[in-house]
C-alpha cells in the first residue's frame, strides 16, 4: 500500500470530487480515497483473485437465479461520501439500482466483501470496516487466505456484529441474500487456489 499525492507535491486533501476528475494512471494498480488520501495498492496475487472469482461466481449465479439484483468485482469505483473505495466483491439489491451509475457506484452496496492481502488487510479491518458501518452497508465479509476463514458480519445499530464464521471444512451463510450457503472447502479448494510455480 502506498500513500500518494498525485498530481500536486502539496499535502492536499483528496475529495471524492478531485479523485473523479483525477486522469488515473492506467497502470494495472488500485487506486482509493481514504480518510482524504489517495491510496495505491498493487494489482492482487493470483491465489487472491482465484479466491475472489470463486466467491463472485457463487454469489453471481445465486443472485442470477433469483433476480435479486447485481454482482459486481473490482476495480469498480464505490463512492462513500468523500471516500472512493475498490471493494473486491460487491452486491446492490435491484430495489436499490438507482446507486448504480453508468461509471460507478454512488452509496452503499448491500453487500461488500474483501480479501484481505499483505498490503491491504490494515485499511480493510480498520478504516473501511467502519467506513462501511458509517455509510449504511448492510453486510461485510472478509475473507482471510491464509487462515482460510470468511467472516459474515451484519450492521446492527451502526455497528458491525459477527453473523457467521467459516473455518475449515464448515460453510457459511449470508443474512443479506438469504438462502446463500457456501462452503470453505470449494471456497479454498487446493486445485483452484494453489499457487503457479
Amino acid at each position: 500500500m502506498t500513500v500518494l499525492d498525485i498530481p500536486s507535491q502539496t499535502k492536499t486533501r483528496w475529495t471524492a470530487a478531485k479523485y473523479l476528475q483525477w486522469s488515473r494512471p492506467d497502470d494495472g494498480n488500485l487506486y482509493e480515497v481514504l480518510n482524504g488520501q489517495l491510496i495505491m495498492a498493487a494489482a492482487p496475487i493470483l491465489r487472491h483473485q482465484k479466491i475472489l472469482f470463486r466467491i463472485a461466481k457463487e454469489l453471481d449465479n445465486f443472485v442470477g437465479a433469483k433476480k435479486l439484483g447485481e454482482i459486481y468485482i473490482a476495480p469498480v469505483d464505490v463512492v462513500l461520501d468523500d471516500d472512493v473505495v475498490e471493494p473486491d466483491i460487491m452486491f446492490v439489491a435491484k430495489e436499490r439500482k438507482s446507486i448504480m451509475k453508468a461509471e460507478r457506484i454512488v452509496g452503499a452496496p448491500d453487500l461488500v466483501i474483501e480479501v484481505l492481502s499483505l498490503s491491504t488487510s490494515a485499511r480493510d479491518l480498520r478504516y473501511k470496516w467502519d467506513l462501511y458501518a458509517r455509510s449504511g452497508v448492510r453486510e461485510y465479509g472478509v475473507v482471510n487466505p491464509e487462515a482460510e476463514t470468511v467472516e459474515v458480519l451484519t450492521l446492527v445499530n451502526n455497528v458491525y456484529q459477527r453473523h457467521a464464521l467459516g473455518e475449515k471444512d464448515g460453510a457459511v451463510r449470508s443474512k443479506v441474500l438469504e438462502g446463500l450457503c457456501v462452503t470453505m472447502k470449494d471456497m479454498f479448494a487446493e486445485e483452484a487456489t494453489k499457487r503457479l510455480t
